[in-house]
């Protein structure tokens, strides 16, 4: 736009016609793309609310719509009992590959949570993903940055989601043990943190397809901290991590380096019977 600016002969045209544009823009993000959620104006959708939820569904299945603000009034419950009191949580629902898209989240998953609430896929909704989604939301909502990518490693803060929405992606120690003996097992995953962190992690999870491994781990070390330490010191290492470095907030807590943990943990793992 600027170097048009500098080559338009007529300045003032050039700006009034920019100007369109850049509000026709505007209005496609509110009206279908990833603003639909803050939109004053919802084409073909209906909206369902409390004091605790707000659901926004297809205003061709009231049923689901239904269903799916039962699950979130359930999930607000289940990360108010870690986070405390929330504000109601808001679900937008996305049919399709291309819902999941212009909305702003992964197209090929089951959700994802953006600053102002979260999307969840209609015929994958469950109370378990829609709390899982509201805890990343949550968690970013305490970080010193606004977001839980640059204050917490994508393990705990994975983990801790999947934790709270009961999704055991593992259902016990030894299925994990299975992984770690033919050398599956992510070692390294502590060492995924800020932005390079983040890309590590969608490129195991989405395009090297270890989304089953790299999600158990996360759930079952998380686990682990709440079995050993218990939910408090969980909890404070959460809070304690929006306002200081994680590294250090976890040795402070805790009496243990994080790859400590990770080694101690993996020592369970693997004496597990």
């Amino acid at each position: 736009m600027v170097r048009g600016y500098k080559k338009a002969g007529d300045k003032r045209k050039f700006v009034v016609k920019s100007a369109f544009g850049l509000v026709a823009v505007i209005v496609i993000l509110f009206l279908f793309g990833p603003f639909f959620m803050i939109s004053p104006i919802k084409i073909g959708y209906s909206v369902i609310e409390s004091e605790k939820a707000i659901v926004y569904y297809p205003s061709s299945n009231s049923i689901k719509g239904r269903e799916i603000f039962e699950m979130a009034e359930q999930a607000l419950q289940k990360n108010e009992n870690f986070y405390g009191k929330l504000s109601r949580a808001k679900v937008l629902v996305g049919v399709s590959d291309i819902d999941m898209l212009r909305f702003g989240v992964y197209p090929k998953g089951n959700g994802g949570a953006l600053n102002w609430g979260i999307v969840v896929r209609e015929s994958r909704a469950s109370w378990n993903i829609i709390s899982h989604e509201l805890s990343h939301k949550n968690l970013a909502q305490f970080s010193r940055f606004g977001s839980g990518v640059f204050s917490y490693p994508r393990w705990f803060d994975e983990g801790l989601a999947s934790y709270i929405g009961a999704m055991s992606w593992y259902r016990d120690i030894p299925q994990l043990k299975e992984d770690i003996n033919p050398g599956r097992y992510r070692s390294d995953i502590t060492n995924w943190k800020g932005i390079s962190g983040q890309f590590t992690w969608i490129y195991q999870t989405f395009f090297a397809r270890n989304s089953h491994l790299i999600y158990g781990q996360s759930y079952l070390m998380v686990k682990h901290l709440f079995n050993k330490y218990g939910e408090d010191k969980v909890r404070q290492l959460a809070f304690g991590a929006a306002k200081a470095p994680f590294d250090e907030v976890f040795e402070n807590i805790f009496g243990l380096s994080v790859e400590q943990f990770h080694q101690e943990f993996i020592q369970y793992v693997t004496q597990e019977d």
